[in-house]
């Protein structure tokens, strides 16, 4: 079966590193691709002996006059795998300015800022047609291939979930569906013991399971999303993330996706699992 990843996205989000951990697993990657020649590329793949292809589309081409389109043209003739990649503007300041490459859409009078600000408005409606939308703005490069895979995996069918553990004192994921907050749970950071553990450690487990409003709570996280997971298998989503928050994302958040991942793995779910900030003080 052929099999086709269309990486798109904001200018500066890792498309870069997407397209080469694609090239990697074996897919034919061809990137900046004038809309005006893509019908006979597609038409070549089908016909090719090539099985996987991944094609980066963007801004960045003069001929790039209607992306919406031109993506819709490719989901419609080979059912692709539509990844869009996105990061906080500061985010994308940052990684320019180390860089110091000019954003294709900075041009005469036009700052980075407004590039930015009017590539978003250019691909919203792309990112509303995306399989799925991932914010790499805290995300290293090991950890978007890392998701990438997951999602490659799934392609042919099926639902896939992401559940991510994170503190809200080190921002909201901003690429979730789901968010919950655990942080009226009780808190074993404030017991000596136990401050230095994660969710994770034996000890921190054994303290969770003295109060059954822990599991009660899991359990009810666990039928909602078993209950949204169903509707979104309808529509033809492929992905799912969710992030469960605590104060620092150490003890609660990281043991609630824990048993969240195993109740949903029990019930034939893939999941991946997610800890942003365990590491973290």
């Amino acid at each position: 079966m052929k099999r086709v990843v269309v990486v798109t996205g904001l200018s500066g989000a890792g498309k870069t590193t997407a397209m080469g951990f694609l090239e990697d697993l074996g897919y034919f990657c061809v990137d900046n691709v004038p809309g005006s020649i893509l019908e006979e590329l597609l038409k070549l793949f089908i016909s090719s002996d090539l099985e996987k292809m991944a094609i980066a589309v963007d801004v960045r081409s003069e001929h790039f006059s209607d992306p919406v389109e031109v993506i819709g043209r490719i989901k419609e003739k080979t059912n692709a795998l539509i990844v869009f990649l996105e990061a906080s503007k500061e985010e994308l300041l940052r990684r320019y300015a180390l860089t110091r490459r000019r954003h294709p859409l900075q041009k005469g009078d036009v700052g980075l800022e407004e590039a930015i600000e009017k590539e978003k408005q250019i691909l919203l409606s792309i990112k509303e047609m995306a399989d799925f939308v991932i914010d790499t703005t805290k995300m290293p490069p090991h950890q978007l291939r890392e998701i990438l895979g997951h999602s490659l995996m799934n392609q042919s069918g099926g639902i896939s979930l992401r559940i991510l553990s994170f503190g809200f004192k080190h921002g909201i994921p901003m690429d979730a569906d789901f968010i919950f907050d655990v942080r009226f749970l009780p808190n074993p950071h404030y017991v000596p013991e136990l401050s230095l553990k994660t969710g994770l450690d034996r000890e921190v487990e054994e303290y969770f399971k003295k109060y059954s409003l822990v599991d009660e709570f899991v359990s009810k996280i666990f039928e909602v999303l078993r209950a949204a997971v169903k509707e979104y298998q309808k529509s033809g989503r492929r992905i799912v993330t969710v992030g469960i928050g605590c104060t620092g994302g150490r003890h609660r958040s990281v043991y609630v996706v824990h048993k969240l991942a195993e109740m949903l793995k029990k019930e034939g779910f893939s999941v991946v699992e997610r800890h942003r900030d365990l590491e973290k003080v």
